[in-house]
C-alpha cells in the first residue's frame, strides 16, 4: 500500500479526509452535501438534512420503545448490525404493521409513518435520519399490551 501524506490543515481543516467512529459521533448530512462530525448527543440541527449514526440497542427503552416517532421531512433507514428488534409501524391513526428485523437487514420508514421499536436482543443500530423536526407521541394503553 502506497501511503501519502495529506496536506497540512490550513484554512479548512474540515475539508480534509478523517477517520472518526460512527458509534460515538453523528455523521450530519447538510444540505451542500458535505459532512460534517458532531458529538452523538446533539442532533435536530436545522442547517442538517440528515444524521447518520450508530448505536447500541440495550432493551427497547433504549430505542424509544415507550413512544412513537415520525418524520415529516423524509423517510429514516435503520440498519440493524447486530441483535434483533420488532419495528412496529402505523400510516397515521390505521392499522397497526409489525416487521421482525434480524442482524444484517435494513428498514426504509417512510416519510410520516409513526414507528416504534422493541428489541428482542441487544446489539448495535445504524440509522440515517432527518435532522430536524422529528415528531413524538406517548403510546397508547392498548399500544401498552404487545
Amino acid at each position: 500500500m502506497t501511503r501519502h501524506k495529506l496536506p497540512d490543515s490550513g484554512s479548512d481543516a474540515s475539508r480534509l479526509p478523517r477517520l472518526f467512529a460512527l458509534s460515538s459521533s453523528l455523521a450530519v448530512l447538510q444540505a451542500d452535501a458535505t459532512v460534517r462530525l458532531m458529538p452523538f448527543q446533539r442532533h435536530g440541527l436545522p442547517e442538517a438534512g440528515w444524521i447518520m449514526g450508530i448505536k447500541p440497542i440495550s432493551d427497547t427503552a433504549s430505542v424509544h420503545g415507550n413512544h412513537w416517532e415520525r418524520h415529516p421531512r423524509g423517510d429514516e433507514i435503520l440498519t440493524l448490525l447486530e441483535g434483533s428488534l420488532r419495528v412496529v409501524l402505523a400510516a397515521d391513526e390505521g392499522d397497526e404493521r409489525e416487521l421482525e428485523v434480524a442482524a444484517g437487514e435494513s428498514l426504509v420508514v417512510p416519510q410520516g409513518w409513526w414507528h416504534r421499536l422493541e428489541v428482542h436482543r441487544p446489539g448495535r443500530l445504524m440509522f440515517v435520519t432527518p435532522a430536524t423536526d422529528s415528531e413524538h407521541r406517548p403510546r397508547r394503553p392498548r399500544d401498552q399490551e404487545n
